[in-house]
């Protein structure tokens, strides 16, 4: 049991990345349909002389957008998709709640027209994101010129030259953005049901990768019994691996509350290996509990042996009486470096998987996408 459970550990280990999308046709919208305002109507007044400044000097000037164009984008910004994957391998999740940031761009909103009490270049934060470059995404999405656009936060100093104008962050919207391109294909197809895909494989993978770097300088001896400090470690990453999931399936409802019987595992491939990624997760912790609450009230195993009777009296919490799904598990199979099995028998080191496999560049990444119906 414990040799399946450590070869399970080297198998189950990944890192995020980025895919290219195959390229579709655009969607072709046939009616005209209104966007969602992402433009302030508020104008602060302590901000106006540096408003004033902003207007005369920093904005640059691009060419309107088609009629086409507007078409295309209000279609996409009626629901805005939970999760993007930027093609540096940025994660960026929706904002759903807590407070809300503004930030000037340096352009005039190409997709919501000022009114008269607006300035036009002030946005409200839609996504926040996990890299060091971009922290946070600004305003509605906008097709030109074959491709997507939104706007991301920028610095003040390095990239808009602002020292001449005293402390920013004094000011009621300080922070600062600009336009970047998202790619052409960024809603090609299913593009709802690839964000969600996407985003639970990244939930996996983020998973994988804590207990990568967790056990890769540990050598385990499989010739003592568990100990209470090893449950307490694998505990701790499984605890961290759930809050992924439940980000996850939270995505996945579109930020409805929620719990995995939400999901319809039997209609939807992708659900049902978020089923299965989470209710075996809570199995397997349901274990690591138990034997953790029989060591604190009983002690330390003496023995292999005395690990082993405990797992033949306590056989419901054994890793085959897991809860699972078909899918969760072609989808983990999917991940595992391909390499001639072996039985059980004594081998050569050198014939087992490269424990580095899942930050190889041959590693499987963006998999469950293809699973949408496009």
């Amino acid at each position: 049991m414990k040799k399946l459970s450590a070869l399970l550990l080297v198998f189950l280990i990944a890192c995020s990345s980025t895919a290219e999308v195959e390229s579709s046709e655009l969607p072709r919208i046939s009616t005209t349909i209104s966007t969602t305002s992402m433009t302030t109507t508020t104008i602060e007044e302590g901000d106006t002389p540096f408003n004033v400044y902003w207007r005369d000097n920093k904005l640059v000037s691009y060419p309107t957008l088609t009629e086409e164009e507007v078409e295309i984008s209000s279609a996409i910004n009626q629901n805005k998709i939970s999760y993007i994957l930027l093609g540096d391998g940025t994660n960026c999740i929706k904002k759903t709640g807590g407070t809300v940031d503004t930030a000037r761009i340096n352009e005039y909103d190409p997709i919501n027209p000022r009114a008269v009490n607006e300035w036009g270049f002030i946005v409200q934060q839609v996504y926040t994101c996990d890299s060091f470059s971009i922290s946070s995404l600004y305003g509605d999405f906008f097709f030109q010129d074959g491709t997507w656009w939104t706007f991301a936060e920028i610095s003040q100093e390095e990239k808009l030259n602002l020292d001449e104008n005293g402390n920013e962050v004094e000011l009621n919207v300080w922070k600062f953005a600009t336009r970047i391109n998202l790619g052409p294909d960024l809603f090609n197809g299913n593009y709802e049901c690839r964000a969600d895909a996407d985003y639970i494989e990244h939930a996996y993978e983020q998973s994988e990768l804590d207990s990568y770097y967790y056990y890769k300088d540990i050598e385990i001896d499989y010739s003592t019994p568990t100990t209470i400090e090893q449950l307490e470690n694998r505990i701790e990453l499984l605890e961290k691996s759930k809050i992924y999931y439940e980000i996850a399936l939270s995505v996945r409802l579109g930020y409805r509350f929620g719990t995995v019987e939400d999901l319809k595992p039997e209609s939807s491939y992708i659900d049902a290996v978020l089923y299965g990624m989470i209710v075996n997760l809570e199995d397997n912790l349901e274990a690591k509990y138990a034997m953790r609450d029989y060591l604190l009230e009983n002690g330390p195993f003496e023995s292999n042996s005395d690990e082993v009777d405990w797992w033949t009296y306590n056989s419901k919490y054994s890793a085959v009486e897991w809860r699972t799904t078909e899918e969760f598990v072609e989808f983990f199979q999917g991940k595992l470096e391909p390499f001639e099995g072996v039985g059980n028998h004594i081998v050569n080191p050198e014939d087992l998987p490269n424990p580095d496999w899942v930050i190889s560049e041959d590693y499987p990444r963006n998999t469950l996408r293809e699973k949408c119906e496009f």
